[in-house]
This record gives structure tokens, C-alpha cells and sequence, in this order.
């Protein structure tokens, strides 16, 4: 099936860490899929001006989040339920995340819609040193799902 989704679209690496490639725009949203392969991870990064939906298609993925006011919510993103994933979550605008496989899963592949549509000059990328000092708690997640700035 890998093969099959690398041949099925022009992917490009994004900045922030995984395969993508934007399948939608108008208006009102984008949408674009996404795929992680070993040794990928999605940077903590945040989208200021709209929520984003992540979707599963096929595989596991952790999803962290950073709120505002210092908490860290993970969330597991999958179909399998009796295990607490959920095929959708919604990110809240402005909230740091990040994404990585989970340990012994070869891939994932997915989506993500945001409303209002998605432009890298509401994207930020963020900087090690300034989450190290705002949720020093997290350490061991920041140092791994970060890049040095």
C-alpha cells in the first residue's frame, strides 16, 4: 500500500516534517495529505489564524499539543478505538503541535483541513529554546519533537 500512496501524488517535504501535498483550495479551506515515515516527525509548529483537522487514513499517530495557558494534551490518532484513538481531531488556532510514529509503525497517512484556508504567513515554526523555557515540564517531548533553532 506505500508504494502505491508514494506513486499516487507529487509529494513534497514540508517544513515542519512530513511528506505533504496540498490537494484542495478555495475560499474557505485547504486540505492536503500528509505521510509519515520512520524517522519523521512534525515539528512543533502552530497555524495562528484558523483551526486544522487532522484525518487517519491507514496507521498510528501521536499528536501533542501545547495550549496557552501551559497544557499538554496527547492525543492518539488511528482507528483503533478500544485502545482511545480517534480517526479526527481538532487542533484549536494558536496551539503549539506536533506528530510522530509511533514506535513499530512502519507509516501514516492522512489529512489536513484548515478553515480559513492554510498560508505559511500564519505558520510558526517553533524555536526550542523559547517551549524549553515556557513548559519546562515537557522537556523530553520538546528536545525530540523539536529542531535546534
Amino acid at each position: 500500500m506505500l508504494n502505491e500512496i508514494l506513486s499516487a501524488y507529487e509529494w513534497y517535504d514540508h517544513p515542519e516534517g512530513p511528506k505533504f501535498v496540498e490537494t484542495h483550495r478555495d475560499n474557505y479551506r485547504t486540505c492536503g495529505h500528509w505521510l509519515f515515515l520512520p524517522g519523521a516527525i512534525s515539528s512543533f509548529h502552530k497555524v495562528l489564524n484558523n483551526n486544522e483537522l487532522w484525518l487517519i487514513h491507514t496507521g498510528h499517530l501521536l499528536v501533542h499539543l501545547l495550549g496557552p495557558a501551559g497544557t499538554y494534551q496527547l492525543i492518539r490518532l488511528g482507528t483503533d478505538f478500544p485502545a482511545g484513538e480517534r480517526p479526527v481531531v481538532a487542533i484549536p488556532g494558536g496551539y503549539w503541535q506536533a506528530a510522530e510514529l509511533p514506535e513499530g509503525i512502519p507509516f501514516a497517512f492522512g489529512s489536513n483541513v484548515c478553515a480559513p484556508p492554510f498560508s505559511f504567513d500564519q505558520f510558526e515554526m517553533a524555536r526550542r529554546e523559547d517551549l524549553l523555557r515556557d513548559f519546562p515540564n515537557y522537556a523530553d517531548i520538546l528536545l525530540r519533537l523539536t529542531r535546534e533553532s
